[in-house]
């Protein structure tokens, strides 16, 4: 196989997007899609770099990855979906961990069990850090519910889920716009804006908005619960981690810090400082 290409491209659309691509020569399995806006977590790029694919590989197959770089959720997985290749897309977003086998798993549950929708096991950020399988009382109405219980590694169908660590095959689309969906050579070559497939409205989210629609046109979604996919929260910046980043400080840069706090009048802390105030010996 060739040497991994990557290419910058900016979005020809009117909202700001950046478009990075990575892919190998050879026939595509399926595509990894993943949004973000200024960054990606830094525990997400290590599941990204220590994530096994060889099963790929020996189907001789490639598994592009796009990362897709702006500020509007729903036009960002729409390009995603523009920018498919192969049977699936696996939207990714950019505050997950798992573990290196995990989209193996994932691709061998879609295609042993041919499933439409499936997702590995998230979790929400806020408490009580509900796992999203949404349930409702009628599918198609009312406020969702969670599922809490389940059995060990069952696989659950839902009503919805969210969009963190989902595998969508391509026939979700082609079932929401009632028609096949062009080449992807076709669709570069077309450019614009891609088809909308999914929305915002309002407390609805885009993954679930979008759920509901592919339930609509006959797909069905699935929890994989034996593929345990983590969650990064954010930190809470307070004086501890102040004085641990003082504490990192270089001799370099505590004397450039210094010399610009000597022009305002400002004191300036140093490393041996902060290392006092926390205590360390």
């Amino acid at each position: 196989m060739s040497p991994e290409v990557v290419r910058l491209e900016k979005h020809p659309a009117s909202t700001p997007m950046t478009v990075f691509t990575s892919s190998r020569a050879g026939e595509p399995l399926g595509t990894i899609g993943i949004p973000c806006r200024d960054h990606i977590n830094a525990r997400t790029v290590m599941s990204l770099l220590t994530t096994d694919l060889r099963f790929a590989i020996e189907q001789q197959k490639t598994i592009p990855i796009v990362v897709l770089q702006g500020n509007a959720l729903p036009w960002q997985r729409n390009e995603l979906v523009n920018r498919m290749q192969g049977d699936w897309l696996l939207f990714i977003d950019d505050d997950m961990t798992w573990q290196p086998d995990a989209i193996a798993r994932l691709v061998a549950t879609q295609q042993e069990h041919d499933l439409d929708i499936v997702s590995g096991l998230c979790f929400r950020r806020v408490r009580p850090f509900h796992p999203t399988m949404y349930m409702r009382e009628q599918p198609d109405e009312g406020l969702y519910a969670f599922r809490e219980k389940w059995e060990e590694g069952e696989i659950v169908e839902v009503d919805a889920t969210g969009m963190a660590f989902c595998l969508i095959h391509k026939r979700v689309f082609e079932m929401i716009a009632d028609g096949p969906i062009p080449p992807f050579e076709e669709r570069m070559a077309i450019g614009g804006p891609p088809p909308l497939f999914f929305h915002w409205y309002g407390t609805v989210g885009e993954d679930l908005d979008f759920c509901q629609t592919a339930r609509k046109a006959g797909a069905k979604i699935w929890v994989d619960t034996s593929i345990q996919i983590g969650h990064v929260g954010e930190i809470e910046i307070g004086m501890n981690e102040y004085l641990h980043a003082m504490a990192s400080r270089d001799v370099a840069t505590v004397a450039a810090w210094r010399e610009q706090n000597d022009k305002l009048g400002l004191p300036t802390m140093t490393a041996e400082e902060a290392r006092e105030r926390l205590g360390w010996q």
